[in-house]
């Protein structure tokens, strides 16, 4: 089990009830925007976005009111209302990059050493929208209030 054994703490409302996924704080309606993450020393996790109102009933991905890259047993996969389908032709990047064009209604998985867009996942967004990350084992860190990689929009 990953940190706290959730028996132990109170109840809430905006707390997953049986997953590690945090929401980040701070909601997109418009506009472009990348963040990255470092996920060498995690082996399974899922980084993407989500509705700031999504159901704490299940996991990101489990719903369509979620999009996300899942990397899990050495492989990515995209991940939405449950259904994966898997990534190929991706090299384990230890930091990944995530842009996110609202407006576009795209999510792109960017490997942050090169970069260059790995898999670009079409999205339904019906409202506001918050970075979503859910770990399994290991850690992520998060690095955000970064500026798109001008050679980005080339790739």
């Amino acid at each position: 089990m990953l940190g706290i054994d959730p028996t132990k703490v109170p109840q809430n409302p905006e707390r997953f009830r049986e997953w590690a996924v945090v929401l980040g704080d701070t909601a997109v309606s418009g506009g472009q925007h990348y963040w990255e993450v470092t996920v060498k020393r995690s082996q399974q996790f899922r980084i993407g976005v989500a509705d700031v109102d999504v159901s704490r009933d299940g996991c990101i991905g489990h719903d369509d009111r979620s999009w996300v890259f899942v990397y899990t047993h050495r492989r990515w996969h995209t991940m939405l209302a449950n259904e994966t389908t898997p990534i190929s032709n991706i090299r384990n990047p230890e930091r990944v990059g995530l842009l996110l064009d609202y407006e576009g209604r795209k999510l792109s998985l960017v490997d942050a050493g090169k970069p260059v867009i790995i898999h670009t996942l079409a999205t339904e967004f019906q409202g506001p929208v918050v970075p979503a990350f859910a770990l399994w084992d290991g850690e992520l860190l998060t690095h955000s209030g970064l500026e798109v990689p001008k050679d980005l929009w080339n790739s």
